[in-house]
């Protein structure tokens, strides 16, 4: 009780930490006083710098690269066409709503000072963000992050890179021009079906509560027929995948070509192409930074944008032409569940397979698989009448 309330009490500070207290809570906790152990037998910094660099930012585009078919993804509308400048309530609104705690990133610009600038000249940002986006800009400053590595709790041991958790600090400039970015993004990508309603997070009013309902929705109807008719006709069968290497699996160059096969904006994938390539990441643990090295591993970690790009580039592997009655997708980013109802268990588990194959068979062009050790295959038991005078142990679980 005394290590669960002050855990409690830990992380409700660390929760709750301001720009005025955070050099206070980090002394508190010491954590600069923590170097990182030896990391697959290196001590060396540069080299511990290696080996996390290679762990958790694996380059892909060093790999040779699959065309995409030309007739892959589908498109509805076009709107390659379509422009429009970036206006002063777009960026009032984005600046209103920005967390004021975070952390800056290697220009030392926080979001407070781009507060004031806003008021002080509210035409330079919008300005600036739309020439960013005619010209396709995004400044190599921008482009540059400087990344922590933090230790995850409850690890046996602590040698190897992954054991840690990056953080990416990014310049708060670049991310406040990501943010509203993201919403014009947004916007296209509903005019042209780019993304599916079945896709949840990064969106708005879409959240982890909606996508559990979706999931568990078909089944609580299987369950409510059962006990109004007192028969089971359907067998309702789950299925859950983890999209293995989620945004470092993104490869920048077939990202546009999804885009481009979309018809959404050009001035929209241009810029899109721009932010993705050339950037640059330093990390930075035991009061020591490296220079920043070319970061080659698909979306940067901690940008506003990064979460909406991935879903246009999974559902390039999720998307279906057939949407039958008895078949139920559901994704939250990278997490993937299938719900599948079937009057037998045998014939819930062929077609949650072929569903599978399908979704690896279009992910193999865009060079996504399923992690193997999260996969798992759940199955809900047809409910069975309790006897009030049997125990719920003897009953089989559902």
């Amino acid at each position: 009780m005394v290590r669960n309330a002050k855990t409690t009490y830990h992380v409700h500070r660390l929760q709750n930490t301001t720009t005025k207290t955070i050099w206070k809570t980090i002394q508190r906790h010491s954590t600069q006083n923590k170097p990182i152990p030896a990391l697959e037998g290196q001590s060396d910094c540069g080299d511990k710098c290696k080996a996390l660099q290679n762990a958790l930012f694996p380059p892909v585009r060093m790999a040779p690269r699959i065309i995409l078919p030309p007739d892959l993804l589908t498109h509805t509308r076009d709107i390659r066409h379509h422009t429009r400048p970036v206006i002063i309530h777009e960026t009032r609104l984005a600046i209103a709503h920005l967390k004021y705690s975070t952390s800056v990133g290697p220009d030392d610009i926080s979001y407070t000072t781009l507060r004031h600038f806003n008021e002080a000249a509210p035409l330079l940002n919008p300005n600036l963000f739309t020439a960013c986006l005619t010209w396709s800009v995004h400044t190599p400053e921008w482009k540059t992050g400087k990344c922590v590595v933090i230790p995850k709790p409850c690890k046996k041991s602590y040698s190897q890179p992954k054991s840690y958790r990056p953080i990416s600090l990014l310049s708060c400039f670049g991310k406040l021009l990501e943010t509203i970015i993201a919403k014009l993004l947004a916007h296209a990508t509903q005019m042209c079906w780019v993304t599916h309603p079945s896709q949840m997070g990064a969106q708005a009013e879409d959240s982890a509560v909606d996508a559990l309902l979706c999931t568990i929705d078909p089944i609580a109807k299987a369950i409510s027929l059962k006990k109004a008719s007192n028969k089971f006709p359907l067998q309702p069968a789950v299925l859950t995948h983890n999209i293995e290497g989620a945004f470092n699996q993104v490869h920048p160059a077939t990202l546009q070509e999804a885009m481009l096969q979309r018809w959404m904006p050009l001035y929209l994938t241009n810029w899109v192409t721009a932010f993705n390539t050339d950037r640059k990441l330093a990390l930075g643990f035991d009061q020591h930074s490296e220079q920043p090295q070319p970061y080659e591993c698909g979306l940067p970690q901690g940008s506003p944008i990064s979460p909406f790009l991935f879903l246009i580039y999974s559902n390039a592997m999720l998307e279906k032409y057939h949407h039958p009655s008895d078949a139920t997708d559901t994704s939250y980013v990278d997490d993937v569940c299938m719900v599948q109802m079937s009057p037998t268990v045998s014939r819930a588990n062929t077609l949650l397979e072929e569903r599978t194959d399908q979704h690896l068979q279009r992910g193999s062009c865009l060079e996504l698989t399923f992690a193997p050790p999260k996969t798992e295959l759940l199955y809900c038991l047809p409910l069975t009448s309790m006897d009030k005078n049997k125990s719920l142990a003897s009953q089989p679980p559902l």
